[in-house]
């Protein structure tokens, strides 16, 4: 059934197409959020891929339109509004023009623009904007398969963009289609390697602490469908001296063995994360964490 036959509400077609083709965006704007069941626990997600889809299929007379509706920044559209709706919707625009683009193979030239657009919103500060492109590239890969993951290398080098990465290539749309474990560990691989490298400075970024979240997490979901591969990743990632990573490896076995991977499976990877731990401190002098214990600044 094409989308267009589900957006059932009369007035938000026609001001849909008077957007598209004469470039009146405030009536489509405003039904945009009063139907986006937000502020709330759930945005109208299946609205948004409606529309993304019918302007996707609208071709370049909708640049314009998604150009505004990505442009709504969290001045314009605070964190908690409604009005984060419209980047979302424009986030659905550009997913569907990604699976509109092509099948298995990447085509460089056509999905560089479109991911660069998303990769924009993938580093927006907005939690709800960023899931709004995971759920987009999550429909895309429906048709694009395996190129969705070398389309996405280029991400990895940005910690909120990276972390949104590793969020669509775990999702089980991506994971069920995937032949193999090789594209996903590698971008995997990459985003450790952006974590492991950060600067001090950057540590406190809200993007270096979601990367670092996800290193913690997404694993598991790989085990359930790459057993070893991914055991063999974790082993060889086991020795790295960062604090950061060490406790989100750690936090990662105990999520593992609670979705039910035996302690057999994960040992070498214990065995590997001790081996490498720094001594411990003498307890004779050791004083314990020192952060906060000074006077009270004023």
């Amino acid at each position: 059934m094409a989308h267009s036959e589900l957006i059932r509400n009369q007035a938000l077609l026609a001001e849909l197409q008077a957007a598209i083709q004469r470039r009146r965006y405030d009536g489509l704007f405003a039904l945009l959020r009063r139907l986006s069941g937000l502020p709330g626990p759930r945005a109208n997600d299946a609205l948004a891929w409606a529309v993304g889809e019918e302007v996707a299929r609208a071709g370049t007379t909708g640049n314009e339109l998604i150009a505004a509706l990505c442009a709504m920044s969290p001045t314009r559209a605070p964190a908690g509004s409604d009005g984060e709706f419209l980047p979302m919707v424009g986030a659905a625009c550009l997913g569907a023009r990604l699976a509109m683009a092509g099948g298995e193979e990447a085509l460089p030239k056509v999905d560089a623009p479109i991911l660069n657009q998303l990769r924009l919103l993938a580093e927006d500060p907005r939690h709800r904007v960023r899931d709004g492109v995971c759920r987009a590239l999550a429909e895309a890969s429906r048709t694009r398969g395996t190129a969705m993951a070398e389309l996405l290398a280029s991400w990895t080098d940005g910690y909120l963009s990276a972390a949104v990465a590793l969020d669509v290539l775990t999702a089980r749309t991506w994971l069920d289609r995937a032949r193999g474990p090789e594209a996903v560990l590698a971008r995997l691989e990459e985003a450790f390697v952006l974590a492991e490298s950060a600067a001090r400075s950057d540590q406190r970024s809200q993007g270096y602490r979601l990367l670092i979240k996800g290193i913690g997490e997404v694993p598991v979901k790989l085990l359930d469908r790459f057993l070893q591969p991914t055991l063999d990743w974790l082993e060889s990632k086991a020795s790295t001296s960062d604090v950061e990573l060490r406790e989100a490896l750690a936090a990662l076995l105990a999520k593992a063995r609670s979705r039910g991977h035996g302690v057999g499976a994960l040992e070498r990877v214990h065995q590997a994360l001790d081996e490498s731990a720094p001594p411990r401190r003498d307890p004779k002098t050791y004083v314990g964490p020192t952060r906060k214990r000074g006077g009270r600044r004023r």
